[in-house]
């Protein structure tokens, strides 16, 4: 559907002329394919860390919020210090955002969340949560988990893995990370004016971290 969206801006751009606006959802649109791919083959493998789960998570999700916010910074000024400042605020909350969706894999209620608990576990996905227990963790039990992982995990298994990430501290970690990004965001729009745009600006972030689904 996002990329429904962004064809969609891509031709109202061509057609209207507004070629910063082509820049902007250009970009949007290789980074997104680019972080696509980067999880197709990193998923064949397993082979995760940080800095390539990081990337992942900018170019699949960060970089669409990214481009809305400067998208709608581009239509109202030229302003080239307000436009990197919001630009990067989306940058800083999609990755916020995309963080508190692992967490709620692991703490989620189906009911509220609408998706089924564990569902990254069941599909064999490494997030943030897990890769930083893994490295925490002795090779023993890294290995037992990874071997979960691989294998179409049971609901017995599942639950010993969701045990895992919180017994050594990968819920608190990422939750940690998320606000960091949270209050990176909102640092890039403390010194605009005050108004109902920049408070909504700062309710969202706040809600990235708050939310439940």
């Amino acid at each position: 559907m996002a990329i429904f969206f962004l064809a969609q801006g891509l031709l109202l751009s061509l057609k209207h002329k507004e070629y910063r606006f082509l820049h902007i959802t250009s970009e949007a649109v290789r980074r997104m394919s680019e972080g696509e791919l980067l999880e197709i083959q990193t998923s064949r493998s397993n082979d995760i860390d940080e800095e390539v789960y990081f990337r992942i998570i900018s170019d699949k999700t960060a970089s669409l919020i990214s481009a809305c916010c400067e998208l709608g910074a581009a239509s109202t000024t030229d302003d080239e210090v307000v436009l990197y400042k919001l630009k990067n605020f989306g940058e800083n909350l999609g990755i916020a955002f995309q963080l508190r969706d692992d967490l709620l894999d692991y703490m989620g209620e189906t009911s509220i969340t609408g998706k089924p608990v564990a569902s990254d576990i069941r599909d064999g996905k490494i997030t943030l949560p897990l890769i930083y227990a893994l490295k925490n963790s002795s090779r023993k039990e890294s290995r037992r988990v990874m071997k979960i992982i691989k294998n179409n995990p049971r609901n017995k298994d599942i639950f010993y893995v969701i045990d895992f990430v919180k017994s050594y501290g990968g819920i608190d970690y990422t939750l940690k990370v998320a606000e960091e990004y949270l209050e990176r965001a909102k640092s890039l729009i403390s010194d605009f004016s005050d108004s109902l745009a920049k408070a909504s600006l700062l309710k969202l972030a706040d809600f990235v971290l708050e939310r439940v689904s």
